[in-house]
């Protein structure tokens, strides 16, 4: 009988990761439980909390830069679903 990859143990930490995951906003990874609370929307003049954009940023990351880039330069090789091109981009030394 073959061996399963995984032992009950891991299997309950990969179930935990994916709840885990699943309260989490899928762009800014807060916990939607606070990311959506009512108490901390920027318009409720009644609220608790706030989220406001951090000192010295954005920052840019140069890696998701070249990657628009490249997205914006190839968009005309598939323009019926430009999103599927799978882009990647490395960096090298400047010459």
């Amino acid at each position: 009988m073959p061996e399963t990859e995984w032992d009950p143990r891991q299997v309950a930490w990969m179930l935990a990761l994916e709840a885990y995951e699943a309260g989490l906003c899928q762009r800014c990874g807060e916990p939607l439980e606070i990311s959506t609370a009512p108490a901390n929307d920027f318009n409720n003049i009644f609220g608790t909390g706030v989220y406001l954009p951090v000192p010295n940023h954005p920052a840019q990351c140069h890696c998701c830069a070249a990657l628009q880039r490249s997205e914006r330069d190839t968009a005309a090789l598939n323009p019926q679903f430009p999103a599927a091109m799978i882009h990647a981009v490395r960096l090298m030394p400047r010459r």
